[in-house]
């Protein structure tokens, strides 16, 4: 038996990660391969913060069995969905500080020997990757990194007592951590390492220290799953990936009142109707929306709207979009006289969606740009005049928003407060212009 490296994003794992496949460390899976059979035989599972936490709720019963039988789980990102008894939904710090993001050591696991946690606690001098809250600590679980003065446990394992072990880790994925000094691909080499029963803490502590006794946390918040609509007039679709960055910016209080139906991607032929507005979230692995192509295409001749967002890679499943990465620079803000250059056009000013939508609401970083058919109207554009907002009326009989910004991922992930202040004007001013 070895380690899943379960595939999630539609991007490949990375280097260090098919070289212990090629090494038989590790067998990479795709998600929406992942059977309870697959799973049960393995002895270790890795997964990252683009898990379908959906879909891992649709196996529960399997998850139990294979942890029960011993196995390891090392698990990236949030926990929004009741996944495994006794591991509560992730909290993050309650208007935190750049202080509360300082990382230290409460007690010593081999996975952080002889590595300097101030070389993970920032990326290129940026605080908050690493972590900005907590999946709350189990019942017997033992802390293993804090963040802040009273120790937040943004890392953890837990022995549990019916057998298996999950090491968490409350952040961007822990294999991408250290870039400025090559730390990522030990630090996944590490990850796999443990999951295939690597040292662990072994006699386990029998008085680990532990955080504060009263952590600075936000409140849990109330996530309602899926969401359908028998509704005859015009609806906002919402196809979800299941992860805890789309499920909170879906279904948390903030944004989720639009939002007529929620479902899974696979679920569009049978339910998206003409006059829907069928709205991508960032992020969405682009492969689950490449198997709808057909399905979107019959909406937009039919004049229906699609809404995409950043990182979706909208080129590869709508029409008539041309579309340049390019390397993102999240640092910029570090020199108070910086200026990313995010600009909202003139013809934004008059235009409905933009209502209350100025530079300030558009910046936060940068991940591409597009070249748009001609007669469309940019919204936004980068510090070169290229457009990273825009809407299309002629490509076809519908209407196409398109963007290379991600805020549902940032809001999603409690990160960067321009991208709330976006949706919360984006949000209603989509509504309200197209009459939904």
């Amino acid at each position: 038996m070895t380690t899943i490296y379960l595939k999630s994003s539609f991007d490949e794992p990375s280097d260090t990660v098919r070289e212990a496949a090629a090494r038989g460390e590790v067998t990479i899976v795709a998600q929406a391969d992942l059977t309870a059979d697959i799973l049960l035989a393995h002895q270790g599972l890795v997964t990252d913060n683009q898990l379908d936490q959906n879909a891992m709720l649709a196996i529960k019963d399997a998850i139990t069995a294979f942890l029960d039988a011993g196995g390891r789980w090392f698990f990236n990102g949030h926990f929004v969905r009741p996944l495994v008894d006794g591991v509560a939904q992730y909290r993050p710090i309650a208007d935190p500080k750049r202080p509360d993001f300082d990382l230290s050591p409460i007690n010593p696991h081999p996975l952080f020997e002889a590595i300097d946690l101030k070389m993970l606690e920032t990326n290129k001098g940026v605080a908050g990757f690493y972590g900005r809250g907590c999946n709350p600590l189990p019942n017997g679980a033992a802390a293993i990194n804090g963040l802040g003065a009273a120790n937040v446990p943004v890392d953890w394992v837990w022995a549990r007592p019916q057998g298996g072990r999950i090491f968490s880790h409350a952040g961007n994925d822990l294999g991408s951590m250290g870039l400025e000094w090559n730390l990522a691909p030990e630090l996944t080499r590490r990850i796999i390492e443990w999951a295939n029963g690597g040292t662990c803490l072994n006699p386990w502590p029998v008085s680990p220290a532990r955080p504060a006794e009263n952590l600075p946390l936000a409140s849990s918040e109330n996530y309602g799953g899926m969401r359908m609509s028998s509704s005859k007039g015009r609806r906002i679709v919402a196809p979800t990936s299941g992860t805890y960055y789309n499920i909170r910016s879906l279904e948390g209080p903030a944004h989720t009142t639009i939002f007529d139906i929620i479902c899974a991607p696979e679920e569009l032929p049978e339910l998206l109707q003409p006059d829907d507005v069928l709205w991508v979230p960032c992020r969405t692995p682009a492969n689950r929306m490449i198997a709808q192509k057909a399905t979107i295409m019959r909406h937009l001749q039919s004049g229906g709207t699609v809404v995409a967002l950043g990182e979706s890679r909208s080129d590869l499943w709508l029409p008539a979009i041309k579309f340049t990465a390019t390397p993102t620079n999240w640092w910029w803000w570090l020199d108070p006289s910086a200026d990313l250059g995010v600009r909202v056009t003139d013809a934004a000013a008059d235009h409905p969606l933009m209502r209350g939508i100025g530079h300030r609401e558009a910046t936060w970083h940068l991940h591409g740009w597009f070249v748009p058919p001609e007669g469309t109207t940019v919204l936004a554009h980068d510090g070169e005049g290229r457009a990273i907002l825009y809407e299309d009326t002629v490509s076809t009989p519908g209407r196409m928003i398109i963007s290379s910004l991600d805020p549902m991922f940032h809001h999603g992930s409690h990160f960067m407060p321009a991208t709330t202040r976006f949706l919360d004007r984006f949000v209603p001013n989509l509504k309200a212009y197209l009459d939904v």
